[in-house]
């Protein structure tokens, strides 16, 4: 078994330990306990991170160790094991193909892992399991959102959000769906996996789908609703079969994928296709 050990860096020791000016302002900005806060959450994650390690070492298992965001063949491995939170194993869930992927939350106190089955507690029981092939793994829909520009398609595990660059400016385009087109204008647009459902696009409004529906919907941010603007694409569920083609109507929109760290331009007259993709992801998640 060839795997792949993803893991993220600590705020702490990216932005602060790094520069000694932030790390002043930091100490200058909090207090003593909200300090130790910082520090304790960096500690258990690396200590994590370590663990981990040491448990393949041991083991004589065959890794490659690699912090979030290098470029990376993911071809080349059978699993892929993220240490950190849902930002590490959702990079791992954008870029696998054919990968089993097992997220590892190496802060459970403090680090957001819905995603992540696993920590430093049950690791080593967890990966006898997956050693022996006992271990349970599902299929998660991805979407996959193609782009008019040529740009390359990308799997969503999440969620995507449109919008303008500016949070308090006006997002407008057209929106398509089977043979209703609409030009709408409004705070932006969700569209969400069923295992994304229960996050942003929740809080506008969607609703909660069972982790692994094939189904996935659409949500508009605070439609503008004029005195002549009527909208009939307003939200809903769809099923697999279906699509969704986004036109811009901005100089400076944006598509965020997963969240923020992926974001891509959005311009006037750029088309995006977004329909749920023939690659489900494979996760450990028990």
């Amino acid at each position: 078994m060839n795997i792949l050990l993803l893991y993220k860096n600590s705020t702490y020791a990216g932005y602060f330990l790094s520069d000694r000016r932030r790390l002043a302002q930091l100490e200058g900005l909090l207090n003593a306990e909200e300090i130790k806060r910082f520090r304790r959450t960096h500690s258990n994650h690396f200590w994590s991170l370590s663990y981990v390690e040491a448990v393949l070492k041991m083991r004589k298992l065959k890794f490659t160790k690699a912090c979030r965001g290098s470029s990376l063949n993911y071809g080349r491995y059978d699993l892929i094991i993220t240490v950190g939170g849902d930002g590490t194993f959702l990079e791992a869930a954008r870029l696998a193909k054919k990968e089993t992927v097992w997220g590892i939350n190496s802060d459970p106190a403090w680090s957001v892992g819905r995603f992540c089955c696993g920590n430093a507690k049950n690791f080593n029981a967890m990966l006898d399991k997956i050693l022996k092939g006992k271990a349970k793994v599902k299929k998660l829909q991805r979407l996959s959102i193609s782009f008019s520009d040529g740009t390359k398609s990308i799997n969503v595990l999440n969620d995507i959000l449109i919008c303008h660059h500016n949070p308090a400016a006006m997002s407008r385009y057209y929106l398509s769906i089977g043979p209703i087109r609409e030009e709408q204008r409004s705070s932006g647009i969700w569209i969400a996996t069923a295992a994304g459902s229960s996050g942003g696009i929740h809080s506008a409004g969607g609703k909660i789908l069972a982790s692994e529906s094939k189904d996935f919907q659409y949500k508009p941010r605070e439609l503008y609703r004029g005195k002549t603007l009527h909208y009939h694409l307003t939200g809903g569920i769809l099923k697999s079969s279906q699509k969704i083609t986004l036109t811009s109507l901005m100089r400076e929109g944006v598509v965020f994928v997963d969240g923020s760290h992926v974001c891509l331009p959005f311009s006037f007259g750029a088309k995006v296709l977004v329909n749920p993709s023939s690659n489900p992801l494979k996760i450990i998640y028990e």
